[in-house]
Protein backbone atom coordinates (compact mmCIF):
# COMPACT_ATOMS: atom_id res chain seq x y z
CA UNK A 1 0.00 0.00 0.00
CA UNK A 2 3.01 2.46 0.89
CA UNK A 3 4.33 2.24 -2.55
CA UNK A 4 0.90 2.43 -4.41
CA UNK A 5 0.37 5.88 -2.78
CA UNK A 6 4.20 6.92 -3.39
CA UNK A 7 3.69 6.12 -7.04
CA UNK A 8 0.30 7.52 -7.24
CA UNK A 9 1.60 10.89 -5.34
CA UNK A 10 4.31 11.26 -7.42
CA UNK A 11 2.17 10.79 -10.78
CA UNK A 12 -0.05 13.69 -9.20
CA UNK A 13 2.94 15.92 -9.47
CA UNK A 14 4.23 14.99 -12.88
CA UNK A 15 1.03 15.19 -14.56
CA UNK A 16 -0.52 17.82 -12.33
CA UNK A 17 0.05 20.70 -15.35
CA UNK A 18 -3.23 19.42 -17.47
CA UNK A 19 -5.16 19.58 -14.58
CA UNK A 20 -4.36 23.25 -13.66
CA UNK A 21 -4.35 24.29 -17.56
CA UNK A 22 -8.21 22.65 -17.03
CA UNK A 23 -8.71 24.73 -13.92
CA UNK A 24 -7.76 28.08 -15.49
CA UNK A 25 -9.84 27.70 -18.89
CA UNK A 26 -12.76 26.73 -16.35
CA UNK A 27 -11.75 29.85 -14.20
CA UNK A 28 -12.14 31.66 -17.70
CA UNK A 29 -15.38 30.01 -18.98
CA UNK A 30 -13.70 27.57 -21.85
CA UNK A 31 -13.81 24.37 -20.27
CA UNK A 32 -11.96 22.10 -22.85
CA UNK A 33 -13.24 18.90 -23.59
CA UNK A 34 -12.29 15.37 -22.38
CA UNK A 35 -8.55 15.27 -21.38
CA UNK A 36 -7.46 11.59 -20.00
CA UNK A 37 -4.68 13.61 -18.48
CA UNK A 38 -7.00 15.16 -16.33
CA UNK A 39 -9.22 12.02 -15.50
CA UNK A 40 -6.17 10.63 -14.29
CA UNK A 41 -5.42 12.98 -11.80
CA UNK A 42 -9.05 13.37 -10.41
CA UNK A 43 -8.52 9.35 -10.28
CA UNK A 44 -5.32 9.65 -9.02
CA UNK A 45 -6.46 11.87 -6.17
CA UNK A 46 -9.58 9.52 -4.94
CA UNK A 47 -7.25 6.42 -5.18
CA UNK A 48 -4.64 8.24 -2.89
CA UNK A 49 -7.69 9.15 -0.60
CA UNK A 50 -9.34 5.75 -0.63
CA UNK A 51 -5.65 3.83 0.17
CA UNK A 52 -4.49 6.51 2.63
CA UNK A 53 -8.18 5.78 4.38
CA UNK A 54 -8.04 2.27 4.10
CA UNK A 55 -4.32 2.69 5.81
CA UNK A 56 -5.78 4.57 8.63
CA UNK A 57 -8.34 2.15 9.57
CA UNK A 58 -5.97 -0.74 9.69
CA UNK A 59 -3.45 1.59 11.76
CA UNK A 60 -6.51 2.22 14.09
CA UNK A 61 -7.73 -1.77 14.04
CA UNK A 62 -4.26 -3.45 14.39
CA UNK A 63 -2.01 -0.45 15.62
CA UNK A 64 1.67 1.39 14.13
CA UNK A 65 4.10 -1.28 13.47
CA UNK A 66 6.50 -0.89 16.28
CA UNK A 67 9.37 1.11 15.59
CA UNK A 68 12.78 -0.12 14.99
CA UNK A 69 14.40 -1.66 18.25
CA UNK A 70 17.01 0.98 19.81
CA UNK A 71 14.55 3.77 18.71
CA UNK A 72 14.88 6.92 21.27
CA UNK A 73 11.11 7.67 22.23
CA UNK A 74 11.32 10.96 21.00
CA UNK A 75 12.02 9.55 17.47
CA UNK A 76 9.26 7.36 17.69
CA UNK A 77 6.80 10.68 18.70
CA UNK A 78 8.35 12.37 15.62
CA UNK A 79 7.70 9.08 13.45
CA UNK A 80 4.03 8.71 14.80
CA UNK A 81 3.39 12.40 13.83
CA UNK A 82 5.15 12.54 10.72
CA UNK A 83 2.71 10.00 9.13
CA UNK A 84 -0.17 10.94 10.54
CA UNK A 85 0.85 14.89 9.18
CA UNK A 86 1.60 12.66 5.87
CA UNK A 87 -2.09 11.12 6.25
CA UNK A 88 -3.63 14.22 7.10
CA UNK A 89 -2.45 16.25 4.20
CA UNK A 90 -3.05 13.71 1.58
CA UNK A 91 -6.59 13.40 2.55
CA UNK A 92 -7.04 17.25 2.74
CA UNK A 93 -5.56 17.57 -0.37
CA UNK A 94 -8.05 14.94 -1.86
CA UNK A 95 -10.81 16.63 -0.46
CA UNK A 96 -9.58 20.12 -1.85
CA UNK A 97 -9.35 18.87 -5.19
CA UNK A 98 -12.81 17.19 -4.89
CA UNK A 99 -14.11 20.80 -3.57
CA UNK A 100 -12.41 22.75 -6.16
CA UNK A 101 -13.08 20.39 -9.22
CA UNK A 102 -16.55 19.39 -8.37
CA UNK A 103 -17.91 22.11 -6.44
CA UNK A 104 -16.06 25.28 -8.07
CA UNK A 105 -14.88 26.62 -4.99
CA UNK A 106 -11.59 28.46 -5.67
CA UNK A 107 -10.95 29.17 -2.61
CA UNK A 108 -10.58 24.99 -2.29
CA UNK A 109 -8.43 25.00 -5.07
CA UNK A 110 -5.85 27.60 -3.43
CA UNK A 111 -5.76 25.04 -0.38
CA UNK A 112 -5.25 22.75 -2.50
CA UNK A 113 -2.26 24.63 -4.21
CA UNK A 114 -0.73 25.24 -0.57
CA UNK A 115 -1.27 21.64 0.55
CA UNK A 116 1.17 20.48 -2.35
CA UNK A 117 4.19 22.18 -1.12
CA UNK A 118 3.12 20.65 2.10
CA UNK A 119 3.15 17.24 0.59
CA UNK A 120 6.10 17.95 -0.97
CA UNK A 121 8.06 18.87 2.39
CA UNK A 122 6.36 16.21 4.46
CA UNK A 123 7.27 13.53 1.71
CA UNK A 124 11.33 15.21 1.38
CA UNK A 125 11.20 14.66 5.46
CA UNK A 126 9.86 11.15 5.01
CA UNK A 127 12.05 10.32 2.67
CA UNK A 128 15.25 11.75 3.99
CA UNK A 129 14.49 9.65 7.46
CA UNK A 130 14.21 6.34 5.24
CA UNK A 131 18.02 7.38 3.93
CA UNK A 132 19.10 8.20 7.30
CA UNK A 133 17.88 4.91 8.90
CA UNK A 134 19.33 2.88 5.77
CA UNK A 135 22.71 4.34 5.31
CA UNK A 136 23.26 5.94 8.67
CA UNK A 137 21.84 3.68 11.04
CA UNK A 138 21.82 0.98 9.49
CA UNK A 139 19.13 -0.70 10.93
CA UNK A 140 17.43 -2.71 8.09
CA UNK A 141 14.62 -0.32 8.33
CA UNK A 142 13.64 -0.31 4.65
CA UNK A 143 14.03 -4.30 4.94
CA UNK A 144 11.72 -4.66 7.64
CA UNK A 145 9.20 -2.50 5.68
CA UNK A 146 8.77 -4.73 2.48
CA UNK A 147 7.94 -7.24 4.96
CA UNK A 148 4.68 -5.60 6.15
CA UNK A 149 2.23 -5.52 3.89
Amino acid sequence: MHWAVALLVVAQFVFHESIAAAWDGFLEGKPGGFDPLVFSHVVGGGLILALVVWRMVMRRRQGAVAPVAGTSPFMARVTHWGHLALYGVLVLAAFSGMAAWFGGVHQAAEVHELLKIVILVLVGGHFAAALFHQFYLKDKLLQRMSLHK
